[in-house]
């Protein structure tokens, strides 16, 4: 007894001394492994600094994982023109767009840094509007600079990562802005088979350039800073040019973009009619391609359609006169979520002639191209678009 007693002496004294010099002795529990995430944030140009400071915000409250720039890299990340965005494709695993759509309109670039790895992290949006909510994102104002997580978001990544919770499915696409998560896009098309110079990308969403210094969207549309005209492809060509005013249609879902100048593009010509039902229409716009909401991310180079008018018997909570019932080619191709405002256009004297302005499902599915999308007919709208923009091009 005597001798046991001095030997839990002894050792107390050996872990008192060990401690005061910092080392610690063993325990029988060990403690929980911290796996180390690499992240490449080579190709995010000025915002390679809010990438590196948003990693270390989250090792300062985060026990279980580490960020670490380095490569291989299982985090890559990336910089445009649209909306911030975050692809996991699986725990501490993914792709990241740092969209300067977001800065321009003045939110905090390291809460947008810190949001985007959070999705990275298992963390879904939850769009409280609180500016103490990290994953809150977009819906708090934009004057918020808090680029810290919660406790309750900080206690979750720790769970994940200590497999206490199960890791969310990969494969969805988070979007800063929320209505980048719910415009329509082609599903079931093909690239653009030519560089048609009418296009317009619009962060997010798509529009036609009516003339040389006016394009048309969709009004449910964030509106811009900048667009880029005259090219398919999203990211490169083109002419990029600021947009100076707005223009909202009183009751249709249109909208019109005043551009800071001209450009040298041929605007696509509005008809005095859409055209009957039967008529061949084709459908372009730029997103994803698949048919579920944020199953995919944007393809740089629009997507293109051929289909037709339908009867608007077809499309539930049309409004006959202004809009357009647009067929959903084979039961199984149209307009689906990330292109909204794009242009239904259709040959006239061999000219590509714009008829609509992609609106909305025609069946209120979730699920794109399951039935008619419905878009705005311009051509019923024509002379208040003329008015607006001081005259369209004969």
């Amino acid at each position: 007894m005597y001798r046991r007693q001095l030997r839990r002496t002894a050792q107390a004294v050996l872990a008192a001394v060990l401690a005061v010099a910092g080392v610690q002795l063993a325990s029988g529990a060990p403690a929980a492994a911290v796996r180390t995430v690499y992240y490449d944030a080579s190709r995010t140009g000025e915002f390679r600094t809010n990438f590196d400071q948003a990693a270390q915000i989250w090792n300062s409250r985060v026990s279980t994982v580490r960020l670490q720039p380095g490569t291989p890299a299982s985090i890559t990340i990336y910089v445009d023109d649209g909306w911030p965005r975050a692809q996991p494709t699986g725990l501490g695993s993914g792709r990241i767009w740092m969209g300067r759509t977001a800065v321009n309109q003045g939110y905090d670039r390291n809460r947008i840094a810190a949001h985007e790895l959070g999705h990275i992290l298992g963390l879904p949006d939850r769009r409280t509007g609180l500016c103490t909510d990290l994953m809150s994102g977009s819906s708090a104002p934009v004057s918020c600079r808090n680029a810290n997580p919660s406790s309750a978001e900080a206690s979750r990544v720790n769970s994940l990562f200590a497999g206490t919770l199960a890791a969310p499915a990969a494969g969805m696409t988070y979007t800063w802005n929320e209505a980048g998560d719910i415009g329509p896009t082609v599903v079931g098309g093909r690239p653009a088979s030519e560089n048609y110079p009418f296009m317009v990308y619009v962060s997010g969403c798509t529009g036609t350039l009516v003339k040389a210094n006016w394009a048309v969207t969709a009004k449910h549309c964030s509106t811009p800073s900048s667009v880029r005209v005259g090219s398919v492809n999203r990211t490169s060509g083109g002419t990029v040019v600021g947009v100076t005013r707005a223009v909202n249609h009183p009751s249709v879902d249109v909208k019109l973009l005043q551009l800071a100048s001209q450009v040298s593009y041929a605007p696509a010509p509005i008809p005095s009619t859409s055209g009957a039902v039967g008529t061949a229409t084709r459908i372009i716009g730029w997103g994803q391609t698949c048919p579920r909401p944020g199953c995919g991310s944007a393809p740089a180079v629009a997507n293109e359609l051929d289909t037709s008018i339908v009867a608007d018997s077809r499309c539930s909570g049309i409004n006959g006169p202004y809009e357009i019932c647009t067929n959903n080619t084979n039961g199984t191709s149209g307009a689906c979520y990330g292109d909204s405002g794009g242009p239904q256009v259709r040959r006239v004297n061999g000219v590509w002639n714009l008829i609509g302005a992609t609106s909305r499902a025609g069946n209120s599915n979730s699920t794109c191209a399951t039935g008619p999308s419905i878009y705005v007919d311009l051509p019923s709208i024509r002379s208040w678009i003329s008015t607006q923009v001081g005259g369209l091009p004969a």
